[in-house]
C-alpha cells in the first residue's frame, strides 16, 4: 500500500543512507559498545535452542553474533543496506551458521502472523516515525508465549553535556531521532499500546573511554551524528570540531575521556490471542 504521506518514507530512506555511509566504522571507532549491549540483550532474553528468533535493526549484527548459537532459527533485517552488508561479514568472521538477512522496514515486516518465538530490535525504536506500527508488527509476529525485548538509551552523561548542546544548536533541516524513548515508560506504554503483555524494564550502564579527543571526533561520523554532520559544509565541520574539542573540561581530559553509557532494556510477551 501507498503511504498517503510521503514524510515518513522520506526520512526513513535518509536514515538508511546515513547508515549506509555509517557502515564501514559504526561501533568500530573506539570501544565497541553495541556489541556490548548485544551481548547483554542476549544474555538477558536467555533464549531457547529450539526459538526462531527476528532482530529488527540489526545493524552490524550486535545482537546476532551472540545469538546464533543459541536458537534454532536466526533472522535480522535492517533497512540500511550497508549495515545488512557488515552483519554478513561480521557473521562470517564469527563462524556463524546460517543467518537470514534481509533488507526490510521495521514498520512493515514481510513475515506471516506468529512467525517468532522471540523478537528483539535494539536502539532502532526512536529513528522510526511510526513506531506504533512497528510495535504492532512486533506484536503480530510473535507467536503465542514469545518474548520481545527491545533496547533504547537512557541518560546522557553529563560530563558531555557541552557536546550535545553544540549539535543541538545547529540549523540543519534534519534530525535522525524522531521520538527519542529515553524515559522506559515511554517504551512500556508503547508496547502496552500494541498489546503486549507485562512490559517491564531494566537499566544497563555501561561506561567506555576514548583513546584521545581526535577519536572522540571521529566517533562522531560513525552513527547516527553522521547524518547531522553531513548536512554543513567543510567550513563549518572543521569550526564544529575545533570548537568541541577546545570545550571538553579539564577534568574529562584528566580522567581519560570516560563516557557512561545508560541504556534501557524493556521486554514483553506476545498478545493474548
Amino acid at each position: 500500500m501507498t503511504d498517503p504521506d510521503p514524510a515518513p518514507a522520506d526520512h526513513k530512506q535518509w536514515v538508511a543512507g546515513v547508515f549506509d555511509r555509517a557502515a564501514r566504522t559504526y561501533d568500530r571507532v573506539g570501544e565497541p559498545y553495541h556489541d556490548h549491549y548485544g551481548r547483554r540483550l542476549v544474555e538477558v532474553l536467555d533464549p531457547r535452542p529450539t526459538d526462531a528468533l527476528l532482530d529488527v535493526g540489526c545493524g552490524r549484527g550486535a545482537v546476532l553474533v551472540p545469538a546464533a548459537p543459541r536458537v534454532h532459527r536466526l533472522v535480522g533485517v535492517d533497512a540500511s543496506p550497508g549495515m545488512v552488508t557488515a552483519a554478513r561479514e561480521e557473521l562470517d568472521r564469527a563462524g556463524a551458521g546460517p543467518v537470514d538477512l534481509r533488507v526490510m522496514d521495521a514498520e512493515s515486516l514481510e513475515f506471516e502472523d506468529a512467525s517468532f518465538d522471540a523478537v528483539t530490535c535494539a536502539f532502532t525504536l526512536f529513528f522510526l516515525p511510526r513506531p506504533e506500527r512497528a510495535a504492532d508488527e512486533f506484536a503480530r509476529v510473535l507467536r503465542p508465549g514469545g518474548r520481545l525485548i527491545v533496547s533504547t538509551w537512557g541518560d546522557d552523561d553529563p560530563r558531555w553535556t557541552f557536546a550535545d548542546d553544540l549539535l543541538a544548536a545547529l540549523p540543519v533541516a534534519r534530525r535522525p531521532v524522531r521520538r527519542p524513548f529515553d524515559r522506559p515508560e515511554d517504551v512500556r506504554a508503547l508496547l502496552a499500546a500494541a498489546g503486549l503483555a507485562d512490559p517491564t524494564s531494566r537499566r544497563e550502564d555501561h561506561e567506555i573511554r576514548f583513546a584521545d579527543a581526535d577519536q572522540w571526533w571521529a566517533w562522531h561520523w560513525s552513527f547516527s551524528r553522521r547524518g547531522v554532520l553531513e548536512q554543513l559544509d567543510a567550513a563549518a565541520v572543521d569550526e564544529l570540531r575545533m570548537v568541541s574539542i577546545a570545550a571538553i573540561p579539564d577534568p574529562l581530559r584528566a580522567a581519560g575521556l570516560p563516557m557512561r553509557l545508560s541504556a534501557w532494556f524493556t521486554s514483553a510477551g506476545a498478545p493474548d490471542r
